[in-house]
């Protein structure tokens, strides 16, 4: 009885070694370009997500039928930019808002931390701690004034910086498809890079939208919940726990925590601890285990692995920011990989079943 060929090993074992080199090198290079150029990647990454985000309603604004008729793409795409607009003057007048009325709440949770340390810590023989005003005086004012002043500047200058990049990104759409067609010139490869950029485009918008509105439904009851227990600033944490459901695992503890804790501080009895932390709790079970999964389905097949990886890499390097990109950015990524043959070992790395759900990849 023969035995059987051993299976052919030259050419294309080295192809998947060099691959696989290749893609390991990639991911060094934009891990180091992301340390070294921070301040060009960071906005650049922040405003094509929100080109994204644009796109993405634009799409499901003309294909919605008003009156029997359908929007054209430029009005899709203006509204979608004025809601933005509107959604980002509303984020600056909440913080500037909450700013002041934080300023006029800070004697009434000065008077309850005292009385709470001060009950808990007379059984130590602690003597009484000194008060928020005394703390001011041993501060540097102008220091620290000057470290906010170079903080609000930065802030401001990032975001000027955002909105420069999402103008000439929404430029750049324009005259993609002509760039598309100049690269390729035969017909069949034109038609298969076309193809290949419309899924990979739709599958983006369409995680990236539907996590938005998850999100925006966790917010949204969220704030139902701390309004009528009374919370401050009850609009405040519904964008922070908007915000912060982008962050897988920790984003929904820390979202439930902020307004939590504050309600010790706030009333002088522990039932709207109790009630805030446990409904807040069960909102955010019940939205991540019951309507993201029926809306998002299959979308988010990342590795666990992966997923607190990118959460350690992007929070190390870009700080908050970045865990809340690192999951747009990783799911892009693997979309991404999976349309390419060479890639596509990489997609199965990073996804969590192996099985990346692409049929015919791009060669």
């Amino acid at each position: 009885m023969s035995e059987e060929p051993p299976a052919p090993s030259g050419p294309r074992t080295n192809f998947r070694v060099i691959t696989v080199f290749a893609a390991f090198s990639i991911v060094a290079l934009f891990i180091y370009l992301m340390v070294v150029a921070e301040a060009i990647l960071l906005p650049f990454v922040i405003a094509v997500f929100v080109v994204i985000l644009l796109d993405s309603l634009a799409i499901r604004l003309t294909k919605t039928s008003f009156f029997g008729r359908h929007l054209p793409t430029w009005a899709g795409m203006t509204i979608s930019i004025l809601v933005f607009i509107a959604g980002f003057i509303f984020l600056a007048n909440l913080i500037r808002s909450n700013i002041a009325d934080v300023t006029a709440a800070l004697p009434g949770y000065e008077e309850n931390i005292r009385s709470m340390l001060d009950n808990s810590l007379a059984f130590f023989g602690v003597r009484e701690l000194p008060s928020v005003q005394e703390l001011i005086k041993q501060i540097d004012v102008g220091k620290t004034l000057g470290r906010a002043v170079s903080a609000v500047a930065a802030i401001t200058g990032n975001m000027m910086t955002v909105l420069f990049y999402i103008i000439f990104i929404l430029l750049e759409q324009v005259t993609f498809g002509k760039k598309v067609k100049a690269l390729f010139q035969k017909t069949d490869d034109r038609k298969r890079a076309q193809e290949m950029i419309e899924e990979i485009t739709k599958d983006i918008q369409t995680y990236i939208g539907l996590k938005t509105f998850v999100s925006a439904i966790t917010g949204i009851f969220s704030y139902g919940v701390m309004a009528a227990v009374g919370v401050d600033f009850a609009g405040f944490w519904a964008v922070l726990i908007f915000i912060l459901n982008f962050i897988p695992y920790i984003g929904s503890l820390v979202g439930v925590a902020f307004p939590a804790l504050l309600t010790l501080v706030q009333f002088d009895s522990l039932i709207p601890f109790v009630v805030t932390g446990t409904v807040l709790t069960s909102v955010q079970l019940a939205v991540g285990n019951l309507i993201e999964p029926r809306l998002m389905g299959r979308s988010l097949n990342l590795s666990p692995l992966v997923i607190l990886l990118s959460l350690a890499i992007f929070g190390q390097i870009w700080g908050v920011v970045g865990m809340v990109l690192s999951m747009p950015f990783m799911v892009i990524a693997m979309i991404v990989c999976a349309n390419f043959a060479a890639t596509r070992p990489v997609a199965i790395i990073l996804s969590a079943s192996g099985d990346v759900n692409k049929r015919h990849p791009f060669l």
